[in-house]
């Protein structure tokens, strides 16, 4: 055996539980439900099936797990299905009417599509994340943790606020799967100094970090971060561009189905990407079977290129003089399969199985991967992310300044209000401070400068952020003033729209529990 390899897969949604419906909003979550996550269980059963046993690393954010088992989102979803089998039926009779054979079948492969997803779902009880963590309990995944609202740690004005997402974040995944994190998903891959003491003093024994986070040193290696016990592991550059990039990634082959064009009314596609330069009104319709042998194709390039990997991080060149075999951690967002590109689960089946039979490569998690080698590498690391140029330009930029100010003042003034003696004496404002600091941590969530900055859905980003910070400044307003009594209307409704973390504990908010970390000017 010459080394291993691990999927990471980074699962994250922002919280969108209503906060909006369409085009983004809730039904941007239900769509990522049927295209990923129906999808990435029926995978895991169909390898279960067949004999194979550890395949993959799986982060499950809290403020998406929060969203999962709230039953309001699990019965909108199975709504969702129905809607959508219904405007599939619909395309069918379309296409029937306009005499378009192709795109008709399409249509039905829809209908059963979503009939086999919405059959599914009930059949688990909607219960996505038990159905998650049973292959958990099998030993095939490991499901991993992150902060409370994938905040941009880097872009929090003081420590409390990095422990408070860190510890509610970990806290969270306990209760919903029962157990330690072994393994931490840092929000955007961005390393911040003094995290890794937090969390090795929660148990943790391994987070992910981008390979510009090493200064210079080889990927694939296990690496003692600062002066903890816990462990970096870098991502694979070299995997992740295969599948990932922009211009050469696999789904910008003319074969696979095309995300930009779709049919009015149902919202499906029914196109293929058919050249980069190729016009919306010149796109072929999309065929099933080339698609498939194209991903046959890219499976096979990506297996030979990480037994190439492997090669050049053994070899004595690239060793650095390390003994043990390396790991190869190709790392990517959980959504970009299915619902960013429709065919990547079909390939990433038959990656799964065809390493799984591999000699040479292991096809393991990261933690057996520590657990079976004894060389480490005591490093400082390099405070980088894997946005773009590998800094904080993507979220600290002059678009969204303004976000990080207002965030810094709630942060400074959720603290003084916790730092009040008798300030929450009633029940009513012990709800109010609890549900002021679910604002807070809202606030925080990386997803709104992300789209800011990137353009993408721009004004929604901007519309939340504002959401969240006027109720957070109306809950503080009646705190400050002892007023709470007489916005217990506006109290429940802001807590009905915003029903997450629901035994968030203030003391952490306020900066008891966890260790003490750098703080910064």
């Amino acid at each position: 055996m010459e080394g291993y390899f691990s999927f990471v897969l980074h699962t994250h949604m922002p919280y969108v539980r209503k906060n909006g419906v369409f085009p983004v909003g809730e039904d941007w979550l239900y769509q990522v439900m049927s295209e990923t996550y129906i999808p990435l269980l029926g995978m895991l059963a169909q390898l279960e099936g067949e004999g194979i046993g550890e395949c993959l690393a799986l982060t499950m954010t809290p403020v998406l797990t929060e969203q999962l088992a709230d039953p309001y989102i699990q019965e909108r979803f199975a709504t969702y299905l129905k809607t959508m089998y219904d405007h599939a039926a619909s395309d069918v009779r379309d296409f029937v009417y306009f005499k378009d054979e192709a795109r008709k079948e399409l249509a039905e492969a829809f209908c059963e599509d979503f009939r086999r997803k919405l059959t599914a779902f009930l059949a688990i009880g909607g219960d996505l994340l038990a159905a998650i963590a049973s292959f958990e309990d099998e030993g095939m995944i490991e499901i991993i943790g992150s902060s409370a609202t994938h905040a941009f740690l880097p872009g929090l004005r003081d420590w409390r606020g990095v422990r408070e997402q860190v510890l509610v974040g970990i806290e969270s995944h306990r209760k919903h799967f029962s157990r330690n994190p072994r393994g931490f998903w840092i929000p955007e891959c961005a390393y911040r100094g003094g995290i890794e003491k937090l969390l090795a003093s929660e148990g943790v024994e391994y987070f992910l970090v981008d390979s510009s986070a090493l200064g210079g040193r080889p990927a694939g290696r296990p690496y003692l971060a600062g002066g903890s016990s816990a462990v970096a592991l870098a991502r694979s550059d070299r995997a992740h561009a295969n599948a990932w990039d922009e211009v050469t990634g696999y789904p910008t082959d003319d074969a696979y189905a095309d995300s930009t064009k779709y049919y009015q009314g149902s919202g499906l596609h029914y196109w293929r990407v058919t050249g980069r330069d190729v016009g919306i009104e010149e796109k072929d319709v999309y065929e099933p079977g080339p698609a498939k042998v194209k991903a046959l194709d890219h499976a096979g390039h990506f297996i030979r290129d990480v037994a190439e990997e492997i090669k050049s991080l053994a070899s004595p060149a690239g060793s650095g003089g390390w003994i043990d075999p390396p790991l190869v951690a190709a790392c990517y967002d959980t959504e970009f399969f299915g619902h960013g590109w429709k065919e990547g689960f079909y390939w990433l089946e038959l990656t799964l199985r065809s390493l799984a039979s591999f000699e040479s490569i292991r096809l393991t998690l990261p933690s057996t991967f520590l657990a079976e080698t004894q060389e480490r590498e005591r490093i400082e690391l390099v405070e980088t992310t894997w946005g773009t140029d590998r800094d904080n330009s993507t979220w600290l930029n002059p678009a969204t300044a303004w976000m990080w100010d207002e965030i810094g003042l709630a942060q400074e003034r959720m603290a003084a209000m916790l730092a009040v003696e008798g300030a929450a004496s009633s029940s009513v404002a012990v709800r109010a401070m609890r549900q002021a600091a679910r604002e807070v941590l809202l606030l925080e969530s990386s997803d709104w400068p992300y789209m800011v900055a990137k353009d993408r859905a721009r004004d929604y980003a901007n519309e939340r952020f504002r959401i969240h910070l006027e109720r957070f400044n109306t809950l503080a307003d009646a705190l400050e003033n002892g007023q709470v009594e007489g916005i217990e209307t506006a109290l429940s409704e802001i807590e009905e729209a915003d029903r997450v973390f629901a035994e968030l504990d203030l003391g952490v908010v306020s900066g008891q529990g966890g260790l003490a970390g750098p703080e910064r000017e």
